[in-house]
């Protein structure tokens, strides 16, 4: 009879054992289950939503509390949130350095991040940096579409081609780079007595005063072959015409044949 007592003993404690097993069991099974559906942490925090990391807002002194992606703090042409794309700098209007705004880079497909002034996207004659100088664009050859090339314009209207004088280490921008009152076509840089505007008309070398190297200044050289030198040349025009409407092309030089 106890025998029979103590095995119903030992056959409820083990009934009671399995339901606090089961129970403790479903209790983890609840706890992963809620491990596992339990929304994620965003891996970028953007605390005000707008489209900007906080971390990237903090270390370019922008605000992350507030929402400032249309905002232009340094006037390039870029708002914060294309200057986050585009990986350049919201409060430097020059990230590279290269003298021209990250905002008109982007706008040309240039490289904002990189110093390209001195490449020549378009191959118009004239680099990036000059382009946005004279306010050209520089994947158009011809900006402005009337059948001469960027770099063969004469952007300051001092008779030499915008390409020329950057050549001759000129200001394309200004009529007169030196401020001596001279333009720079009627400049004479090598001192060979032909102005440079001159030399680029005879095929001389505005920035050499003896092209040829063969000992004759090209001042002193008659290009022609019409027996007056080049400087004398460019003094009447060409060699026949004094510019007043006389005719000096005779021997005489009355410019009257039946006088």
């Amino acid at each position: 009879m106890r025998s029979h007592r103590a095995l119903r003993l030992a056959v409820a404690a083990s009934a009671v054992a399995l339901v606090v097993v089961g129970t403790a069991g479903t209790a983890q099974a609840a706890t992963a289950g809620r491990r596992v559906t339990r929304p994620a942490r965003p891996a970028v925090l953007d605390r005000d939503h707008d489209g900007m990391p906080d971390a990237w807002e903090v270390a370019n002194h922008l605000n992350p509390k507030r929402p400032d992606a249309q905002a232009d703090p340094d006037r390039d042409g870029l708002t914060n949130l294309a200057e986050y794309r585009a990986r350049t700098s919201p409060g430097r209007s020059d990230t590279d350095r290269d003298g021209t705004p990250d905002g008109w880079e982007v706008r040309y497909r240039l490289d904002p991040l990189r110093d390209d002034s001195a490449a020549d996207a378009d191959a118009d004659g004239l680099p990036n940096g000059e382009e946005y100088a004279l306010r050209y664009d520089p994947r158009r050859g011809d900006s402005d579409g009337d059948g001469t090339a960027d770099g063969a314009e004469d952007a300051d209207g001092d008779g030499l081609p915008n390409g020329e004088e950057l050549t001759l280490d000129l200001d394309p921008a200004a009529t007169d780079s030196d401020g001596d009152g001279v333009p720079d076509g009627a400049e004479d840089l090598d001192g060979d007595g032909l102005s440079n505007r001159q030399e680029l008309d005879d095929g001389t070398d505005p920035a050499q005063a003896d092209s040829d190297g063969d000992g004759t200044d090209d001042g002193a050289e008659d290009a022609d072959g019409d027996g007056i030198s080049n400087t004398d040349d460019s003094d009447t025009g060409d060699g026949s015409d004094t510019g007043d409407g006389s005719d000096t092309g005779d021997a005489s030089g009355s410019g009257d044949a039946g006088a």
